[in-house]
């Protein structure tokens, strides 16, 4: 080997596998050998005599003064304590030190013989463990990681001596410096010299030695900028705050460690940069040592929010000593702890990571994008490299925790929880092993080789063998030993960046900016990679952790770092108004008027004919395959007569187009062959603004059958109305019940008002909608690999919130037969069937009974429009999410589906309440009875009854919670409260969890759909429309279709298949079943368990052959796809290449210009069945796009679903992150709605809770997403609505709402009705807190002790202590602009790759 490259390799694995054979810094070298000599010296002194404390009080060193930035060294992080886990502090102990002579000499065997050699036991080990397997899930990124907070807390060094431990017959060696030397003689002798020493004076020692860290013990950058003043000035520039990553001892190191130390220095210097231009008057060293503070909270941030959940769990980082803070800072930091790196986790917790690296991950040219993309070893005790003394890393390890006198791995087995109950660790055979921990038989028989006793077996052996906890890295061992450090890492740092300790501390809104960095965006904003999947330290896949764009990964705001912002330029967006056209000469009000009685006659003669046919035919029954078909879009009176209005208007608007067209045939006969027709869009337009309500007379009246209870807006109520009205102050019925849906592009009818689209561009007929379902949408099943089919049950339960189009009714009332295929003349003018297509593969052409066509029956929606013009349907439900599926949209039905104090009526049987029953027409169930719910469909499937069934129990427990919290309120405050929050939580749940599956990351950071960690949501306009839009409801969110499976499963309490699963086609209406105990539970956990079939253009035949099919009649059934494509064409909507248009993509002019978004087989398919690129509808068209990256829909879908959430969000005044102070929620309860999972709410309402992973929509994973207990997840914390009527307990005090107190002497709180609101004081005055309170009630307040302790020692303090040189004004708050233009993003860059 070449000189150069043995020196990189050397320098290589000094500075990455083994840091601690470094020689201890000059600077404390005296120290180790002054613990050298207290060691020897406590040999022969008992402990706390007065030789040991001579020297040992705290007031030998100077006192610490406030600061906001941590030293080099991190000495004065505990003022009361100055050398607590700084540089040179002692390793701490979670166990008792285990020394061969109870002092200092290495551990060694309890047995008659030595110890096996290190290297020995991993060498023994491999042979059964294989060591190339690669982890499933996670990136050689984790590692990496686990490194970079190794370097930065933990450092071990030796005392120098001459020669080597290995060269006994040495003469120049002196004697005395053996006692440094760990070897085994021989010709394999590895060179190792032992840990320097330290020694602890303020505390006792026991007379055993303690090992010196000469790293900081606090995660504070240490790693990145050295612990020395000397290593800082070393490394900056002194060029806006710059850093030369060129001169970072680890950054040059090849691999993984070089390559993320230089990421992250490297986005010091870009933050540097920006801080110097924000802040043009800060100094350099307090841009510095600001850059230098983010990133070491970023870090911090990282470690506890994505990689330790990983390492450890969710369900252990979950816990108190873990969590992270939400909204607010922390009050977790204790100066009485003991602050310092355990030696077990230093010697055999961190060293873990080393099983994890891949070969890869030494390579001298690795990069940042590299880590992200290669997969992690899962568990390997293959060494990847040696260093020039033979030691592997594990190896070298183990030898080191023996020289530090690491007890073995029997000890641990009790630190986190109680494993031997009846006899000591120290008497533990093999047998008991087994039985007691969590290693595999297997190992177990492989360390009787190796170690003579099990007293023996090395803590690093043994807890690298146990088998991984679920959802964890590591076995419980090292997980216990990582969870403790990590948890008094947190509580030891003063300078944590969520304390809430001046001046230290960061703003809230500076604190929003760190809350939202992740590892990926940071690598990102470093220029390290370009494009990144979300979650760095898990593999990229197929959906939510796909590459993304570096643009669309979160970026740091430096925006709340601005010492004076300016103002922020407002730009007003106003949507112009168009030119007001030249009126049609033609249209004079003599032919209006002429037109209007015309179409009253028609109206007259309508009813007349559907009063006759029901006379003499009645109508169908309810319970008929036909019946239950309309029963789900049946309309209520209110609907009906607002119908019977709307359509005197649109046979008036067909009468004026007839006239008009006939004048104009007249003018071509007589004066001009060449005269063009009126242009249809102009007419309709021109039609809207004619005003005919002084025509109509009485015949517009409707009959409001359920009125509200107020006509008159109250702006300060904080609770919705049932009907959406008042939402909008401005509009009151916007978005409100009984209106008509909104349209993104002008509808193509036939006749250009109202008759179903029937002709292409060609002038050929469209294709029949049976055809299409049968050509493009085969029945071929392709089950979701991540998904559950909790995805779908959750799909319809969203859409029957936003959209209910009903459709007509026959007279009184009555289901006419739509049938025939001649009912639109003989039943009803709105039937609208379609014939079965000669050669159906299942569908006979001719009924064999009457020998008459057969044709799909088809009943048009309801009109709704209250002006001339094309046809508008209506909506039934509200277009807000607010959980009308739940409570209704009206008072009416409402006042129905309450109960008594607040709660929700329900069916009381054996456990868990049900639904209530009730008669129900479409009802099947042989006792007559349905389950009720807020929307008429809820009996339509088990698994949609199940969900609904889920949220009723969810209101009724936090009713009873908030009684629990509130006994003074009344049943009305109870019900409208659990309201706001149950809506709250389904508004959540859809944008945090069910949107980003559908639409990917990409497309829901397009469309402005990301929530909000924190912080109230500034962009509510109350210029935009909520009104939901005709293609979404009509097409777009009939997505579910697709995820459809033939049954319904059930699963026991066990998660095991409880048989017979619910077949789909017996279950509309049917509700028997779901009266048997337990089975609820059992959908339920089905509908979590089950993949879903893939959103593709695949449908199932159980609902495109069988939809509410009559067993006993054959071929009764409907074909829902058909059904879906006959829908549109109903409502005017134009065809699937219009939208391409609308959505930034390229509209087709030929066939191949579809080839992008649609796999060219489909494409050969829709040319067998299509005249034209222009005429394919928009369902199937859509439909068959290929999947955004991450996302399940394409990118038209995306387009049509992404804008209409965007307006739910932004148009509704209610929605629960706005900051509205009428309507908004507390910080304090907005955050525990931000906790709120499915998982929860459908755990958390079974009957009997066990067990469900935390994610409800992915299907379970021993890893990403298991199965844990429902108490281990999030809960949503009730106390945050506490009304504080009687005042808040403040210290000891009661105190008026109102008020304030101080519950300690730099702690200042107001009591409110949500009770005591609380933050730090920045003390400008010691002197004045010392007169005002006694010096014990400083000293226990942390923060005070922070900033005035010094005062009360009467001492100064002396060394390093950068203080800031410039105030930092509160950057003022600046509200969000309007925007009510929004321009479609394009999509097409994240279609996923063929």
């Amino acid at each position: 080997m070449r000189k150069p490259e043995m020196l990189i390799s050397l320098i290589l694995w000094c500075l990455c596998a083994s840091s601690l054979t470094l020689r201890i810094p000059e600077d404390l070298e005296n120290a180790a050998i002054n613990a050298l000599s207290s060691e020897r010296a406590r040999s022969l002194t008992p402990c706390g005599s007065s030789a040991e404390a001579e020297g040992s009080v705290a007031g030998d060193y100077d006192v610490c003064p406030p600061s906001k930035y941590r030293q080099p060294t991190a000495e004065c992080n505990n003022v009361s304590h100055r050398k607590w886990g700084a540089r040179g502090d002692i390793f701490q102990r979670l166990l008792a030190a285990d020394y061969a002579d109870g002092v200092s000499q290495p551990r060694t065997s309890k047995g008659t013989h030595a110890l096996p050699d290190a290297e020995v036991v991993i060498e023994q080990l491999q042979r059964h463990v294989e060591g190339e397997l690669r982890h499933a899930h996670i990136t050689a990124m984790l590692p990496a990681w686990g490194q970079l907070l190794a370097n930065d807390l933990v450092e071990v060094g030796q005392l120098p001596i001459s020669g080597k431990c290995c060269e006994r017959d040495s003469a120049v060696k002196d004697p005395s410096e053996l006692q440094h030397c760990f070897v085994r003689a021989g010709p394999d002798c590895k060179e190792y010299k032992r840990s320097a020493p330290g020694f602890d004076l303020e505390a006792c020692q026991k007379h055993t030695r303690q090992q010196m860290n000469i790293a900081s013990a606090y995660i504070d950058g240490s790693g990145l900028y050295g612990s020395t003043r000397h290593e800082f000035d070393q490394l900056r520039t002194y060029i806006s705050g710059g850093v030369k990553v060129e001169s970072c001892k680890y950054c040059q190191v090849a691999g993984a460690t070089g390559a993320l130390h230089r990421a992250l220095l490297q986005q010091h210097n870009n933050i540097g940069e920006r801080l110097s231009h924000i802040n043009p008057d800060w100094s350099e060293e307090d841009v510095f040592l600001e850059a230098r503070r983010i990133i070491t909270a970023t870090i911090q941030h990282i470690t506890y929010n994505e990689f330790l959940p990983l390492v450890l769990g969710q369900e252990t980082t979950a816990k108190e000593g873990l969590r992270l803070t939400a909204e607010k800072h922390s009050s977790n930091y204790s100066s009485s702890v003991r602050g310092g790196i355990y030696n077990e986790f230093a010697t055999a917790a961190m060293p873990a990571f080393w099983s994890m690296y891949p070969p890869e991950m030494l390579a001298k040219k690795m990069s940042a994008h590299e880590l992200l993309s290669i997969a992690a070893l899962q568990k390997s005790l293959v060494p990847s490299q040696t260093n020039a003394e033979g030691w592997s890393e594990l190896a070298l390890a183990v030898h080191r925790g023996r020289d530090h006198g690491v007890a073995s791995y029997v000890h641990a087995l009790d630190l986190c929880e109680r494993r031997f109950a009846d006899q000591s660790a120290a008497n533990v055979s093999f047998d008991t092993l087994a039985q007691v921990s969590n290693i595999p038989e297997e190992y177990i028989t492989n360390l009787r080789d190796i170690y003579q006793n099990a007293n023996d077996i090395d803590l690093l052996v043994g807890a690298l063998l146990e088998e991984p906890v679920v959802g964890a890295l590591f076995g419980p061992t090292i997980s216990c030993l990582l969870s403790l450090q990590f948890e008094q890492l947190k509580q030891t740092d003063r300078f944590w960046y969520e304390n809430e300790i001046p001046p230290s501390s960061f703003t809230l809104d500076q604190l929003k900016s760190i809350r939202q960095t992740t590892l990926s965006g940071l690598l990102c904003g470093s220029h390290q990679v370009s494009t990144a999947q979300s979650k760095a330290f898990i593999l990229e896949d197929n959906y939510l952790n796909s590459i993304l764009d570096c643009d669309q990964l979160p970026k740091f705001d430096l925006k709340p770092w601005q010492v004076n912002p300016e103002d922020e330029v407002h730009v007003e967006h106003v949507e112009v108004e168009p030119a007001t056209k030249e009126a049609i000469a033609e249209l004079s009000p003599e032919l209006i008027e002429a037109a209007v009685e015309r179409a009253k006659q028609e109206l007259e003669e309508r009813k007349r004919f559907e009063y006759e046919v029901w006379r003499t035919k009645g109508g169908i029954s309810a319970r008929s395959p036909d019946g239950t078909a309309a029963s789900f879009s049946k309309a209520n009176l209110a609907a009906l007569n607002l119908a019977n209005s709307s359509l005197i208007f649109e046979l008036t608007s067909n009468e004026i187009v007839k006239t008009l067209n006939h004048i104009t045939r007249r003018k071509r006969q007589i004066f001009n062959p060449n005269q063009n027709a009126f242009n249809r869009n102009e007419l309709t337009d021109t039609l809207q603004t004619v005003d005919i309500s002084g025509l109509l007379g009485g015949a517009q009246k409707q009959l409001d059958t359920c009125p509200e209870p107020s006509q008159q807006c109250d702006a300060n109520s904080p609770f919705r109305t049932l009907s959406g009205r008042c939402n909008n102050l401005r509009n009151p019925n916007w978005g409100k019940s009984l209106t008509t849906f909104s349209r993104l592009l002008p509808a193509q009818y036939e006749d250009g008002i109202s008759a179903p689209r029937l002709t292409g561009v060609t002038g050929t007929a469209l294709p029949n909608p049976r055809t299409i379902s049968t050509t493009i949408h085969p029945d071929i099943s392709n089950l979701h690999t991540r998904y559950s089919l909790m995805v779908m049950q959750f799909a319809q339960f969203v859409d029957h919130d936003l959209t209910l189009t009903p459709i007509h009714k026959g007279f009184h009332e009555s289901i006419p037969s739509c049938r025939p295929c001649n009912s639109r003349q003989t039943v009803h003018p709105e039937c609208n069937p379609f014939p079965v297509p000669a050669g159906d593969f299942y569908y006979p052409e001719v009924n064999v009974t009457s020998g008459e066509r057969f044709c799909f029956p088809s009943m048009r929606s309801l009109p709704g429009q209250q002006s001339l013009g094309p046809r508008d349907q209506i909506n039934q439900n509200t277009h807000f999410l607010d959980g009308s599926m739940v409570y209704g949209e009206t008072t009416c039905l409402s006042n129905k589906l309450r109960g008594f104090s607040g709660r929700m009526n329900s069916t009381q049987v054996r456990g868990k309440e049900l639904l209530p029953l009730g008669p129900h027409p479409e009802c099947k169930s042989r006792n007559g009875l349905c389950f009720l719910g807020g929307d008429d469909r809820a009996s339509e499937q088990p698994g949609l009854t199940a969900i609904h069934t889920a949220f009723l129990r969810e209101h009724n427990r936090i009713v009873e919670g908030l009684r629990g919290v509130n006994p003074h309120w009344n049943g009305e405050q109870l019900f409208h409260h659990a309201r706001k929050i149950v809506s709250a939580q389904v508004q959540h749940i859809v944008f945090n969890e069910f949107l980003p599956r559908i639409l990917s990351w990409n497309a829901v950071n397009l469309y402005g759909l990301k929530l909000l960690p924190q912080g109230y949501y500034k962009d509510y306009n109350p210029s935009c429309s909520p009104i939901v839009f005709n293609e979404f409801a009509a097409a777009a969110f009939r997505i579910g279709h697709s995820l459809l499976r033939p049954h319904i499963p059930r699963l026991s309490v066990q998660h095991q298949p409880v048989e017979p699963p619910l077949l789909l086609r017996d279950g509309f209406f049917r509700m028997d079943a779901l009266l048997q105990p337990g089975i609820i539970d059992e959908i339920l956990r089905g509908l979590v368990a089950t993949p879903m079939e893939t959103l593709d253009q695949f449908i199932t035949g159980e609902v495109t052959n069988h939809l509410f099919e009559d067993r006993k009649i054959p071929f009764s059934g409907i074909d829902l796809i058909a059904l879906n494509i006959q829908r549109a064409r109903d409502h005017g909507i134009p065809s699937y290449n219009n939208y391409r248009a609308l959505c930034n993509l390229k509209r087709a002019t030929n066939w191949n210009d579809l080839s992008r978004e649609i796999p060219t087989e489909v494409i050969n398919r829709f040319q067998k069945i299509y005249a034209s690129v222009d005429d394919i509808d928009l369902f199937p068209g859509a439909m068959t796009e290929r999947p955004l990256q991450g996302g399940l829909v394409g990118p038209t879908l995306a387009c049509i679903i992404g804008i209409q959430f965007r307006q739910l969000r932004k148009c509704d005044r209610f929605w629960y992150e706005n900051q509205n102070p009428e309507v908004k929620f507390t910080e304090a309860q907005l955050a525990e709605v931000r906790k709120v999972t499915l998982a929860k709410i459908v755990c958390e309402n079974l009957e009997i809770t066990g067990d469900m992973q935390r994610a409800a929509f992915d299907l379970p994973s021993n890893f990403l997403n298991p199965r844990v207990p429902c108490a281990s997840m999030p809960q949503i914390d009730l106390n945050a609505w506490r009304e504080n009527v009687q005042g808040c307990q403040i210290g000891n005090r009661n105190v008026r709402v109102g008020e304030s107190a101080f519950p300690s002497p730099c702690t200042s709180c107001v009591c409110s009705a949500e009770g005591a609101q609380c933050a730090s004081l920045r003390i400008t005055d010691c002197g004045q807190l010392i007169r005002q309170w006694p010096k014990e009630a400083i000293l226990r307040d942390e923060v005070c002790n922070s900033q005035c302790g010094i005062y009360l020692t009467g001492q100064q303090a002396s060394g390093f202590n950068p203080q800031q040189r410039q105030g930092q004004a509160q950057p003022r708050v600046t509200r969000s602009r309007n925007q009510n233009l929004f321009k479609f993003p394009d999509l097409t860059p994240f279609i996923a790759s063929l």
